[in-house]
């Protein structure tokens, strides 16, 4: 590529945009075409075929601009940023089906199942500890601890722990075995 002498390249981008300012002050003077003046070259323009003979001389049909405006837009039907649902709508039901669709009353929620496997426990004198695990975690529990605030410890016998989940108050039962 050609190295340009900087007083040679300053002269030139000085130069392209004395030109460029020339240009838009230039189309600034222009003259908008209006309706009257764009029917009347529209009608003195004669209109040939492919084989060369003139056209019937027949004034342009009047352009509709009303056509082209737009209606004031109202307020949307509903906020643009707000949260949206990508679900599928659920679908209609018809006739008596509808009826026993709608009256049938959704199930309580339940309790998910149960995340602990057991490990052992350790039967001390007034107490018994329990050693659960939850994925690669290792817990350690007694009667009344509450563990990552969503189940509460109520009881712990020779044969089973007993769990309350908390955020739907059902009580659960692990399976411990006797030892």
């Amino acid at each position: 590529m050609m190295q340009l002498n900087p007083k040679l390249r300053a002269a030139l981008l000085i130069s392209a945009l004395a030109m460029t300012l020339a240009a838009v002050r230039w189309a600034d003077t222009l003259t908008d075409v209006t309706e009257a003046s764009a029917g009347a070259v529209a009608e003195a323009t004669p209109r040939t075929r492919g084989d060369s003979r003139p056209a019937p001389t027949q004034p342009a049909p009047a352009l509709d601009l009303t056509k082209l405006r737009r209606a004031p837009v109202a307020e949307p039907d509903s906020d643009p940023f707000g949260p949206r649902s990508f679900r599928p709508a659920a679908p209609k039901v018809r006739g008596p089906a509808a009826v026993a669709a709608v009256a049938a009353p959704a199930p309580p929620p339940l309790a998910p199942p149960l995340p602990f496997s057991y490990m052992g426990r350790l039967a001390e004198e007034s107490s018994t500890t329990v050693f659960l695990t939850v994925g690669e975690r290792n817990l350690v529990v007694k009667a009344g601890d509450v563990i990552d605030n969503t189940y509460k410890v109520e009881e712990v016998s020779d044969s089973a722990v007993v769990l309350t989940y908390l955020p739907l108050g059902q009580r659960q039962t692990l399976p411990i075995g006797a030892q």
